[in-house]
């Protein structure tokens, strides 16, 4: 499964940096990273970026606005702390597997049952 923000372009492209946003290309590479997931059969779905840096991924607690240059989450709820990306990233992926009738807990086994996995066979 791969979830991506749904990113309103046009309103990035009127911003100070508008130019280099759309010189990026980010509409093009998600269109191609659907495609090519279509292609393998591995799910894609864009879910709501709406607050995905201001939201606490472990408590789902809101944190608050944060400048750009403050690069750490740090959530005074539940003392989680982690980098601002990483939890961006977990609050889309949460959003994503609620998108489709799964929990973080379910991910989670899973990804922990891979890695045991490859422990055990380093070639897998």
């Amino acid at each position: 499964m791969v979830f991506v923000e749904e990113l309103n372009l046009i309103g990035l492209s009127k911003a100070m940096l508008g130019k280099h946003c759309l010189d990026a290309g980010w509409g093009q590479f998600f269109t191609i990273l659907e495609q090519t997931c279509w292609k393998y059969g591995v799910y894609f779905q864009k879910v709501s970026a709406h607050k995905t840096s201001q939201i606490c991924p472990n408590c789902l607690v809101e944190t608050g606005k944060k400048e750009l240059s403050e690069r750490t989450h740090s959530c005074s709820s539940c003392g989680y702390t982690t980098d601002r990306d990483v939890a961006a990233a977990q609050i889309v992926l949460i959003r994503g597997l609620a998108a489709v009738g799964h929990t973080a807990c379910d991910a989670c086994l899973q990804v922990n049952s891979l890695e045991s996995l490859r422990s055990k066979n380093p070639l897998a």
